[in-house]
């Protein structure tokens, strides 16, 4: 996993993110849904903004979510292990958003469900959903918004 998050808080890394994921996935971040990842979608940052989050591939998400975030940095405190291929993960993560003038950090603290699969390139995820406080996301966006 810890290949996973250093993959996660590249913000380039698009690609590279989305195959962690199976080609049928299903992402949750806090009250957003994805599904699916076909490796390729035309979408422009900009255009992503005006589109659902439902009916998203996994891709197409993960390049949204950077547009207003400058750096962050996920820190994994505790795994759980489950049954089969099921894991829960709690952490914090670090962000400075891209407007922010003084370029404040913002700590959170996040867990997550993460299912796996066994495919020709190793495992990947099938299922990952990330619990969040959204307020305190909301709040830090706000705050840069009035400076």
């Amino acid at each position: 996993m810890s290949s996973f998050y250093t993959t996660s808080d590249n913000p380039t890394a698009h690609n590279e993110y989305a195959n962690f994921f199976t080609k049928n996935a299903t992402l949750i971040m806090g009250g957003k849904r994805v599904d699916g990842f076909d490796g390729m979608l035309p979408f422009l940052p900009i255009l992503l903004k005006e589109i659902s989050d439902d009916g998203k591939d996994i891709l197409a998400f993960r390049k949204s979510i950077w547009t207003a975030v400058l750096s962050r940095k996920h820190v994994v405190n505790k795994i759980f292990f489950g049954e089969d291929n099921d894991m829960m993960l709690h952490g914090t993560v670090t962000y400075v958003m891209k407007h922010d003038p003084e370029g404040k950090d913002v700590k959170i603290d996040w867990a997550a469900r993460a299912e796996f699969e066994d495919t020709q390139d190793g495992p990947k995820m099938r299922y990952y959903q990330v619990y969040l406080d959204t307020a305190a996301q909301q709040a830090a966006a706000a705050a840069v918004q009035k400076s």
